[in-house]
């Protein structure tokens, strides 16, 4: 199964602020044979990326156009234009995401998917095209696309998400976490319109290493088929011993030759940071063995997060507050030897030193340097090319720009901080252009404090310029 992919990043909780569009889109080909082949295309939004606008009732609710356009050579072939209304939200009450699946018979080829997707709210606009894998059914026996699966169950009871008997609940984006020790798949294995003497098949299923192409922790199996009509294919498949990397799900149509007919592949992600056996990490004689304070080395442990992985930082949030000395000595030199095998010590040693930098720069009360945002952002980035900060400034919160003129391999990279509680309790990302953190369009009125707000909004004209200053050390960073 090929996918449209599109992410939109920074989820965020609170109904009166929002962000860019987040959603991701997923596609799978299936054929119904005395018909003609269609497209499932399934879609979900995180419910927290939208703007909500509340009614008389005192209730919040969010509401979004899409759009599906499949186009074959210069022909539109397929159009959907649909609106889709979040539930209505208390303040109190988390944001769910919405979910939607559409199908669109289309016949053989090779098409082009755009989407286009519109926050009704705040007017913001998304869109995005790709090539659709191409289709073809129907003369020979085939295979549908794979679909991933959180889940998979038989009912009868019907539904958005059911078919041919099975319940199933998507996964979107193709990744399986330390929370999913499971993946389901669900195809279709359909018969040849041709006359054969043998309709019965075996299906191999297995996953393999997306490098090599081998077959990884033993993961594979089949089933018999036989072929004379539409056989639906649907399988759970254990995780908790595969490691965190990329594979590949492929499944294979073979006869009794073993020769493989058909065959169709999909890729995924997996994320298992359990599966690393501490117990062998040697740390005797190592730089951790002077680390005999079990609170010290925690502390340690918890400034790490800037720059550990989500698997990381959950793993460590979850496991180490159970963990004695030994298994906590164990975890710390085996995260040091990943960054540098050669010399963990020394690369401890250097962050260590930026840690302390950022305690001295951003602490506060009793919140350590690494737990604020400009620590976080300059353990996990690096210092800064250029840093202006504005404590003061009429009718403004404080803020703080920071630039980087080069940031891995992207340029020009900015963020703008803000204190909404006049550095009391430090300073927040409120606007960037670093993919994965805040993005605000708004970010101009989100600096004026809450006192000049409204007037500001009344006296502005769409799009103008709010705050000036800001504006220039924004554009022109110094």
């Amino acid at each position: 199964m090929k996918k449209l992919f599109f992410i939109f990043t920074l989820i965020i909780s609170h109904l009166s602020i929002f962000s860019q569009i987040n959603l991701v889109l997923d596609y799978a080909s299936f054929y119904l044979p005395e018909n003609r082949p269609y497209l499932e295309v399934y879609l979900s939004i995180k419910g927290n990326s939208l703007k909500y606008v509340e009614n008389e009732a005192g209730k919040s609710q969010a509401f979004i156009e899409l759009t599906y356009l499949i186009e074959k050579g210069d022909s539109v072939v397929a159009y959907e234009k649909f609106q889709m209304n979040s539930p209505l939200y208390s303040a109190e009450e988390d944001l769910l995401d919405m979910r939607d699946l559409k199908r669109i018979p289309l016949d053989n080829g090779n098409y082009k998917f755009t989407l286009i997707a519109k926050d009704l709210n705040s007017g913001q606009k998304v869109e995005s095209s790709q090539l659709i894998k191409s289709i073809d059914y129907g003369n020979n026996y085939s295979i549908s696309d794979i679909q991933l699966l959180n889940s998979i169950t038989q009912t009868q009871a019907g539904g958005l998400f059911e078919k041919n008997g099975y319940a199933f609940e998507p996964n979107f984006d193709h990744f399986f976490g330390p929370n999913l020790n499971q993946l389901a798949f669900y195809c279709e294995a359909y018969p040849s319109n041709q006359e054969t003497a043998d309709s019965l098949f075996i299906v191999n299923y297995s996953i393999r290493e997306a490098s090599s192409n081998k077959i990884a922790a033993n993961l594979n199996g089949f089933k018999r088929v036989s072929l004379n009509q539409t056989r639906p294919i649907s399988q759970l498949i254990d995780l908790k011993n595969l490691p965190s990397g990329k594979y590949n799900l492929l499944v294979e149509l073979k006869n009794k030759a073993n020769e493989t007919v058909t065959s169709k592949s999909v890729t995924f992600y997996q994320s298992n940071p359990n599966l690393v056996d501490y117990s062998t990490v040697n740390a005797v004689n190592t730089f951790v063995d002077t680390m005999t304070n079990k609170e010290e080395l925690a502390e340690y442990i918890r400034s790490l997060s800037p720059i550990s992985s989500a698997a990381e930082r959950e793993f460590a949030q979850n496991q180490l507050a159970y963990a004695d000395l030994k298994f906590m000595q164990r975890y710390f030199l085996n995260f040091w030897k990943t960054r540098n095998l050669e010399n963990p010590h020394q690369e401890w040693l250097l962050y260590h030193q930026e840690v302390k930098k950022v305690d001295m720069l951003f602490a506060y009360g009793k919140t350590k340097g690494y737990k604020t945002e400009r620590g976080r952002v300059y353990l996990q980035y690096g210092p800064p090319s250029t840093i202006f900060d504005m404590p003061y400034e009429p009718q403004c919160y404080p803020y703080s720009i920071w630039h980087y003129n080069k940031l891995k391999d992207q340029t020009n990279r900015k963020l703008i901080f803000f204190s909404p509680t006049m550095e009391i309790l430090g300073y927040e990302v409120l606007h960037s252009n670093i993919p994965g953190e805040a993005y605000d369009l708004n970010w101009e009125l989100s600096l004026i404090r809450k006192s000049t707000f409204l007037r500001a909004t009344e006296e502005s004209p769409e799009n103008s310029v709010i705050n000036e200053k800001a504006r220039d050390l924004w554009e022109n960073p110094r």
